[in-house]
């Protein structure tokens, strides 16, 4: 038995969520470890061994505490105490959810996997419920770490047969030393129809079927092998325990998923992982826990061969191939004087919070070996580039080299890693790298060496996702951090992704009086928030009509009525001087995303025009639908709009134009496209009023739906 071992020697961390989880896991250990003392602090218990060449922490949740915050909580613990773990594992079991494309039985495995816009996991009860019954799900969890991932691909490669066999004689085996885990067999697996609900028995025999009736059972042909199948895909997690047949099918089908648990929710975005699920009923009133004990060992038996598949290197080796790589680049200088391309903004306001959490998320001491990626979302001038140059010049101690990095086009890509790519692979400068290639390669090894963990990679205005791709820009390997500014929300799969709003009305009105040099004035503070209110709070037009004001010495009360005469003109003028962090106004910066748009779906861009003359606030998908455009074609186009974050998605059939950018919208189209706009208005108030279903609930026409017509009217002037 290997002694002497440290929290620093484990590098695999395992999460269990009941007892006869952790009992499987410690049965196919290769060796058993000692204890460690426990932290101050740290309610959790643990276990120690070895799978292969890694060193193995376990851990399970307290007993009747399950669900995605308790899991939370121990990953959280798990994390602090093993500062070095690579990655982890969420084993156990989970509730099947068969279709007719997926096949899935008692006994099976399901793995998560990112499908589409999913990381693999998704939380199921985590959103707003809707007036119309519909429940919109909202946030997004992390994909498992790439390294689990290629192992995952490793074993798919494999001859799934042969490899569920392996799986079915290494738990016979165990099974002959502890019979809890024999395998139940194919007979016990029944699959009742949807709309049948289970019929308990008396005593002990309750949760059976024994007095189910056996016409309801869904027919399904016998398989060849007893062992265990595989399924890759979503998993979905949530805090209630589904046993509903009707709710199981209904969730499944809008979101993909395979199988039903409490947990990985809770761990996907700090805890990086994979999950493995033993299918052990099917999240039905007819569910018991017969195959709770094979299910749990067929999970850990796989996760312990995709372990097999994952090279490990020894604490010994480790330390000695550190050491060996930097005596060989011993006299590298991986300080890199700090350059930003702009001058710190002295009108910065705000945004505390913000700045917080990624500093806190750049911090997490427990890095894995992938650069932490985090990524701002925003509309046009909400201030994402000014808040990631405030985030650099506030933190540049922290880091030992800073690169900026426009992503604006991948020309603009190009010519800024020329700089920092003159850094070869040695770690000396070289400037006569031949090709592009070279100098990215170069960079990204050099990102990647040993010592040099304290980097920080910005990349502004990540808006063009369609002409090239942005990963091919990105490095995958090193300890580094990457701060990413985007007006599109598609970055969730690989980073923390947060959208950035309009300013606090207190940082907006300081920002406004600051710039207009008012701020000893004595002005009435309410005429200032009137202003900031009609500008939406936003800092970059915000900042347009404090500069104006102080130029031109136009009184503050006068603002507004002039703002409400010459939008256009306001925002497509630049400051006299302080100017030079970016060539856009405010009115350019949309111009471009409606371009964008426009490019790929030119009735989208009609039907951004269209809202600008409806009510902003509060716009519902189901005015849009007519014989034309069904409702799946009128959520694309919502979509479109907001991935340019020109448009915000409020919930599930409703949104809202931003202020200024409907404004905008009203301002810059001639009076041909401005005509159009307006009579594609009035035939859709027209059309919605005698459907009536201008509001969510659409069953019966009511005074407060005329109410809103006549409020849409309004707009239309």
């Amino acid at each position: 038995m290997t002694t002497g071992l440290k929290a620093s020697d484990y590098s695999v961390g395992w999460i269990c969520a009941i007892p006869i989880e952790l009992t499987a896991v410690l049965a196919i250990l290769d060796e058993t470890y000692p204890q460690l003392d426990a932290a101050d602090g740290d309610t959790n218990f643990y276990k120690f061994g070895r799978i292969g060449r890694h060193n193995v922490v376990i851990s399970c949740l307290p007993a009747g505490r399950g669900g995605v915050t308790s899991a939370g909580i121990v990953a959280a613990h798990l994390r602090s105490k093993f500062s070095k773990l690579r990655f982890g594992l969420m084993v156990g079991v989970g509730g099947g959810a068969p279709s007719a494309d997926n096949d899935i039985r008692l006994g099976d495995l399901v793995i998560s996997q990112p499908t589409g816009v999913s990381g693999g996991v998704i939380q199921y009860d985590f959103g707003a419920a809707m007036e119309n019954g519909e429940f919109l799900r909202i946030g997004s969890l992390n994909a498992p770490p790439s390294i689990l991932l290629n192992a995952v691909a490793f074993i798919k490669a494999e001859d799934q047969a042969k490899l569920g066999q392996k799986i079915s004689e290494i738990a016979q085996e165990i099974e002959e030393n502890d019979s809890k885990f024999q395998y139940p067999g194919q007979e016990t697996d029944i699959l009742f129809r949807a709309d049948y609900n289970h019929v308990p028995g008396e005593g002990r025999q309750r949760e059976t079927c024994k007095s189910c009736d056996t016409s309801k059972v869904v027919p399904r042909p016998e398989r060849k092998y007893d062992h265990p199948y595989f399924h890759y895909g979503i998993i979905a997690s949530g805090n209630q325990v589904i046993k509903d047949s009707i709710k199981r099918n209904s969730i499944s089908a809008q979101t993909g998923a395979l199988c039903f648990e409490m947990e990985a929710a809770g761990l996907m975005n700090d805890f990086p992982c994979l999950v493995i699920r033993g299918i052990c009923d099917y999240s039905d009133g007819h569910k018991n826990k017969r195959w709770q004990q094979y299910a749990a060992l067929v999970a850990a038996i796989y996760a312990k061969e995709l372990l097999l598949q994952i090279p490990a290197v020894s604490k010994d080796e480790a330390d000695g191939a550190d050491t060996r790589k930097r005596e060989k680049i011993k006299g590298i200088n991986f300080v890199i004087p700090f350059h930003m391309p702009f001058f710190r903004s002295n009108s910065f306001v705000g945004r505390a919070e913000t700045l917080k959490q990624v500093h806190e998320y750049f911090s997490d001491s427990n890095l894995v070996d992938t650069p932490r990626i985090f990524a701002l979302i925003g509309t046009g001038g909400m201030g994402k580039t000014q808040t990631a140059l405030e985030y650099a010049y506030r933190h540049r101690h922290d880091y030992t080299a800073v690169f900026w990095i426009s992503a604006a086009s991948e020309t603009t890509i190009r010519s800024k890693l020329g700089i920092p790519g003159l850094i070869d692979e040695k770690g000396t400068i070289n400037a006569n790298l031949e090709s592009f290639d070279n100098i990215r390669l170069a960079l990204f090894s050099w990102l990647q060496l040993p010592g040099n963990n304290r980097w920080l990679l910005i990349v502004d205005n990540a808006d063009d996702l369609e002409t090239f791709s942005i990963e091919e820009y990105l490095p995958n390997q090193g300890s580094g951090a990457i701060f990413i500014t985007s007006r599109r929300p598609e970055f969730s799969q690989s980073a923390k992704q947060v959208g950035l709003e309009g300013l606090d009305s207190k940082s907006a009105v300081a920002l406004l009086l600051n710039l207009a040099h008012l701020t000893d004035s004595g002005v009435l503070e309410n005429e200032a928030m009137k202003l900031v209110e009609k500008l939406g709070f936003m800092p970059l037009a915000i900042s347009h009509a404090g500069c104006y004001i102080h130029e031109t010495k136009l009184p503050l009360r006068n603002h507004l009525p002039y703002y409400n005469k010459a939008f256009m003109a306001l925002q497509s003028r630049k400051p006299r001087f302080g100017w030079n962090y970016r060539n856009d106004t405010a009115a350019t910066t949309w111009e471009i995303s409606f371009s964008k748009v426009e490019e790929r779906d030119k009735e989208a861009a009609l039907l951004l025009l269209v809202c600008s003359y409806l009510n902003p606030e509060e716009i519902f998908d189901n005015m849009w639908e007519d014989e034309l455009l069904d409702n799946v074609e009128i959520k694309n186009k919502i979509l479109l709009l907001a991935s340019y974050s020109l448009v915000k998605i409020i919930c599930f059939g409703v949104f809202f134009v931003y202020p200024v950018v409907y404004s905008w919208a009203r301002e810059r189209s001639g009076q041909p496209e401005c005509f159009k706009a307006i009579r594609h208005a009035v035939m859709i108030l027209g059309k919605a009023s005698q459907r009536g279903d201008v509001s969510r609930d659409s069953n019966e026409w009511e005074a407060r739906k005329e109410r809103r017509v006549a409020f849409y009217l309004e707009y239309l002037h």
